[in-house]
């Protein structure tokens, strides 16, 4: 009985499938070719030679849709990373055949395959993008190197990629891009030196403008009260180095009743 049973079993494996690992016995049952020509049948089927799309029992080239998207087939069979012409236009098909949209770069070049579920090509991209690749700057297709402007300031490209914490040059200029890659300006300190980069929105390296004494207001007196809370009076020998005044004093006691002392040199 044992013997009897366990040969029953097997034969029925052998019809049906078993799968092991789950325990669930899977149909593998496939029609043959003339069953689906004699029938007309249509859309994907599994045959002993494998799975092909069928309409009206011929195997079909062209797009069809399914499983939720678009898929090639050549005779019947899905085709996989390939360009595609239909209806006057021109598609791509990814690694796994389905029909791409939106930014895909293919072989080094970045094209628009639109975003509305139409998926046919409306030429190479350009601008700041995920194309399957990551977040590249791209122009007519190819990565791009330079500056661009990008969302209200400039940002550095190489090879597509943006740049941080590095000096770059163009236009026979020198610049420097920061931690946020943006390129800087005004002063700033890079490497334990400081540079100026001007403040007129031209980020371009340049020698820092010379320093200017402040003219006192004439109201409010000629002493300088500096950031260091030291006063200076006229004739001092740090008076005229005292560029940075954060208040100013008609008189020395005015000065000391906001808490500042005299500056001794």
């Amino acid at each position: 009985m044992g013997k009897f049973f366990k040969t029953v079993m097997l034969t029925v494996a052998a019809v049906v499938g078993f799968n092991v690992a789950s325990g669930t016995a899977q149909q593998t049952h496939a029609d043959e070719l003339q069953t689906i020509q004699a029938q007309h049948k249509s859309g994907y089927l599994g045959t002993p030679q494998g799975w092909f799309w069928f309409e009206n029992g011929q195997k079909y080239t062209g797009f069809r849709y399914y499983m939720g998207t678009y898929y090639w087939f050549i005779n019947g069979v899905r085709q996989d990373s390939g360009w595609r012409n239909a209806w006057g236009m021109t598609y791509y098909t990814d690694n796994q055949g389905r029909a791409v949209q939106g930014n895909r770069e293919i072989n080094g070049v970045a094209y628009n395959f639109g975003n509305n579920g139409t998926f046919f090509l409306r030429g190479k991209a350009s601008g700041y993008m995920d194309a399957g690749q990551g977040w590249l700057w791209y122009e007519g297709g190819q990565r791009f190197t330079g500056f661009r402007n990008y969302m209200g300031a400039y940002y550095w490209f190489q090879n597509g990629m943006r740049q941080q914490n590095k000096w770059e040059n163009a236009w026979g200029m020198t610049y420097y891009v920061g931690a946020d890659g943006r390129t800087v300006q005004g002063y700033q300190t890079i490497g334990g030196k400081s540079y100026y980069f001007g403040d007129n929105g031209t980020f371009f390296q340049r020698p820092a403008p010379a320093p200017t004494v402040p003219a006192a207001p004439a109201s409010q007196g000629q002493i300088k009260g500096s950031f260091n809370m030291k006063y200076h009076v006229p004739g001092n020998a740090s008076y005229n180095r005292t560029i940075h005044v954060k208040q100013w004093f008609l008189t020395e006691q005015d000065a000391i009743n906001a808490g500042y002392t005299r500056a001794t040199h």
